[in-house]
C-alpha cells in the first residue's frame, strides 16, 4: 500500500501501521485529491476512507 501511494504525484510522506490499520498521508492538496488516494489503496486491495487532522 505504501508504494502505491508514494508513487502518486503530490504525496510527500506515507506511515503505514498495519497492526492500526492506518496509513498517514502527508500530500500537497494543489496536485493530488483525496478520491486519488483512496483508489491508489483501493486498488491494491486496501479500500479506504479519509480522517483529516490539521496542526
Amino acid at each position: 500500500m505504501r508504494n502505491s501511494l508514494t508513487s502518486l504525484e503530490g504525496v510527500n510522506e506515507v506511515e503505514v501501521d498495519l497492526d492500526e490499520k492506518t496509513a498517514v498521508v502527508i500530500y500537497q492538496t494543489a496536485k493530488i485529491d483525496i478520491a486519488k488516494l483512496t483508489e491508489a489503496t483501493t486498488d491494491v486491495g486496501f479500500p479506504s476512507s479519509v480522517k483529516i487532522a490539521v496542526n
